[in-house]
Formats: C-alpha cells, sequence, structure tokens
C-alpha cells in the first residue's frame, strides 16, 4: 500500500481485516521483543481502571502532503514495568515512563509506517500520562485500533488518518546535496 489513501477507515475499506491483522501482530512483536514477554493480538478492550500513558506520533506522506497519526496507548501499571526493563531501574519516575512509552510509541510507528507508506516521514514522539476517559473519548474518532495482550495487560494502536499533526516536532531534514558534501 501507498499514501495515505490506503490506510483503511473504521467499517469499510479494501482489505481491512488485512492491514488490522498485520498491525496487530507488528503490535505483538514490538511488544514481545521489548518486554521479553510473550504478547498476543486481543480483541479485549483495555481497562479503564486508571490513568493512560500515551505516545502520539505522525507519519507525512510527501508524495500527497497528507498525514497519518500513530497512537500508542499503555496503561500505567504496565507502562512502569517497561520503564524498568528498558532503563534497567527497579522504580522509574512519571518521566523515566513518559520517555519509556514515547519509545515504544517510536518503534511501533516506525514499523507502522513501514507498513503503509513507501516513502514517509516520521514525526518525534510526544508522550503523556492523561485520565482514562480521555483515551476512551478518543476512540470515538474514526481510527484503526488494534491490541495486543502482554503480562495480563492490554496494550492499543491506533492509527489515525487525515490527522492534524500540529504541536508535533520533526526531525531536521539534510538535503542529498548537502549529504553528498559530508
Amino acid at each position: 500500500m501507498t499514501g495515505i489513501g490506503a490506510i483503511p477507515r473504521p467499517g469499510g475499506g479494501q482489505g481491512l481485516p488485512n492491514i488490522a491483522a498485520d498491525l496487530a501482530a507488528m503490535l505483538a512483536d514490538v511488544l514481545s521483543t521489548v518486554l521479553g514477554q510473550e504478547a498476543l493480538p486481543t480483541s479485549e478492550p483495555m481497562g479503564d481502571d486508571g490513568p493512560v500513558a500515551l505516545a502520539r506520533l505522525a507519519i507525512h506522506d510527501e508524495a500527497t502532503g497528507q498525514y497519518a497519526g500513530v497512537e500508542v496507548q499503555v496503561g500505567t501499571g504496565l507502562a512502569r514495568v517497561l520503564a524498568s526493563r528498558m532503563m534497567l531501574m527497579a522504580d522509574p519516575s512519571d518521566d523515566d515512563v513518559i520517555d519509556a512509552v514515547a519509545e515504544l510509541g517510536n518503534i511501533t510507528a516506525g514499523s507502522t509506517k513501514s507498513l503503509l507508506f513507501k516513502h514517509a516521514r516520521l514525526s518525534l514522539p510526544s508522550s503523556e500520562i492523561v485520565p482514562a476517559e480521555t483515551v476512551a473519548a478518543a476512540e470515538r474518532a474514526e481510527r484503526q485500533q488494534v491490541r495486543a495482550i502482554v503480562l495480563g495487560h492490554v496494550v492499543q494502536l491506533s492509527v489515525v488518518p487525515d490527522f492534524d499533526p500540529e504541536g508535533l516536532l520533526w526531525p531536521p531534514v539534510v538535503s542529498d546535496e548537502l549529504l553528498g558534501r559530508l
């Protein structure tokens, strides 16, 4: 698939089950690799029993000028385990949790970009801890969502077509000409 128009929209679009299966398998693979534990795709909903660590990134299809959003939502309990394992520390701070979830978002968004586009740019991750109600409200928006379960916790990946990248930062672009001079 190439171009933002290829992102399936909920309730329709050719290939919706195929891309959902690919996204769910990719999410499970990323979680298994990062946490060193088996993760499996699931249809179970995320628990709404507390705050959620949320990573948000954008993919820019430079050929069409359109954007897709990628959001990864992790309950804070699992996010603390993630930070602990990624940073090799027993008691990660909230900032460590936010950094770890941002990195998980970056890894997942990079894999999502590879599934959806041939040539696109990825923003830098933005991450924060938000109330579960914030995530529940966002679920009503048009998006493709998949989930995986690891260590008894559900992690959700959302791909949002026609995403507004306002507030996200982008890595600098280095021209081919400049690279040739290095």
